[in-house]
């Protein structure tokens, strides 16, 4: 029924129909699955690291909730307390790192030019 859906056709060579069902069978577990490593659960959520480790444990501000990288808990000024000022603020962060990337590149790329001539 799967290969059907995916080639009306009628398939006459064994091989071709193999490799058919492979593929399908492949895009149908890559579809309807997702693996979350052990790791990921360790940086994120409630029971995450927090930046004192286990003296922070109440101090932690309600709207840090572990659901981005980075969240250890801690805002002192409340840069991140309005949702869309937040959004806003990792928008600019994703620009600046790339602009970042950049200047790292143009760094370095007058050197390997100089050294390879």
């Amino acid at each position: 029924e799967l290969i059907t859906q995916l080639n009306p056709q009628p398939v006459h060579n064994k091989f071709k129909m193999a490799l058919m069902l492979k593929s399908a069978t492949a895009k149908a577990a890559v579809r309807g699955s997702r693996q979350v490593t052990r790791a990921a659960i360790e940086w994120y959520g409630p029971d995450r690291p927090k930046f004192l480790g286990p003296f922070s444990e109440g101090d932690t501000p309600a709207y840090l909730t572990g659901e981005f990288p980075g969240d250890y808990g801690w805002d002192t000024a409340g840069l991140s307390a309005d949702p869309q000022t937040f959004s806003r603020y990792r928008e600019i962060e994703v620009i600046h790192a790339r602009w970042a990337m950049l200047g790292a590149l143009g760094c370095v790329t007058p050197e390997l030019l100089a050294k390879n001539g």
